[in-house]
């Protein structure tokens, strides 16, 4: 009897490790994107959480400013992924991260509605625009990049009183899709997933500074080891298939 008693003991020690075992959670990573990245990072979460399933991803997006923003205040966030080099210097040099990688490069381009008939030229085109849509450059690297193109080609000045500043890149498309603005300073990326406007022209490389997206793994994070296997997982063959099918080109 007392054998028997032992190995009933037994027995429900193993159920109950075994059970454990089964219902174990996986660890979320809290990842805070870029919003022109965010048909990517709906493509690459499936993927990921397949390939790690002990792994689930949780994303926010906004401008890079504001990521950097959320990362200063504190939020509680594993890890960036940011479309502005100067965004992810600061988190370094106030030490919340402690490297990035650039992992894709972009276009800068000005879209207009579908219907639209543009002049071929893109200072005639702004010249009589009524509405000009770009990201507030202060936090939104598309519209840092389009205020650096304005103010190059010397045509800030006569455009300032006519633009709206969005929050975020794709809040720029939603504008011009809507008609709510004639012409809008985007991603190419962005463009290319619009059936509503067209990509009417497309800034020089040299008119703005490069334009690039960087990770980088938050230094307090709990998971920073995770979060860090998940960034260098977008520097890899599949995560780059996927920039690349979206217009993302390699990095600079």
């Amino acid at each position: 009897m007392r054998m028997w008693i032992k190995s009933s003991l037994v027995l429900a020690v193993l159920f109950l490790v075994l059970a454990g075992c089964g219902t174990q959670e996986p660890q979320t990573i809290h990842i805070s994107v870029a919003a022109s990245l965010k048909d990517v990072m709906d493509d690459v979460k499936p993927l990921y959480e397949k390939e790690h399933d002990n792994i689930k991803l949780e994303f926010d997006f906004a401008g890079s400013g504001q990521v950097r923003e959320r990362v200063e205040n504190g939020a509680p966030i594993d890890g960036v992924v940011l479309a502005s080099a100067a965004d992810a210097d600061t988190l370094l040099k106030k030490k919340f991260i402690s490297e990035k990688q650039e992992i894709a490069s972009n276009t800068l381009v000005a879209v207009m509605p579908k219907k639209s008939v543009p002049t071929g030229d893109i200072k005639t085109e702004l010249a009589k625009a009524r509405v000009i849509a770009i990201g507030d450059p202060a936090s939104v690297p598309a519209g840092k990049y389009a205020a650096e193109f304005l103010t190059k080609e010397q045509l800030m000045a006569g455009v300032k009183s006519r633009l709206v500043k969005a929050s975020d890149v794709r809040q720029v498309l939603a504008y011009v899709e809507s008609g709510n603005a004639d012409i809008g300073f985007v991603y190419q990326t962005d463009a290319m997933i619009s059936k509503k406007v067209q990509t009417a022209y497309k800034m020089s490389n040299s008119s703005h500074s490069p334009i690039g997206y960087y990770v980088a793994t938050v230094k307090d994070s709990d998971v920073a080891d995770e979060a860090s296997k998940f960034m260098d997982y977008m520097e890899g063959a599949q995560a780059q298939k996927i920039l690349k099918k979206y217009g993302f080109g390699a990095a600079n």
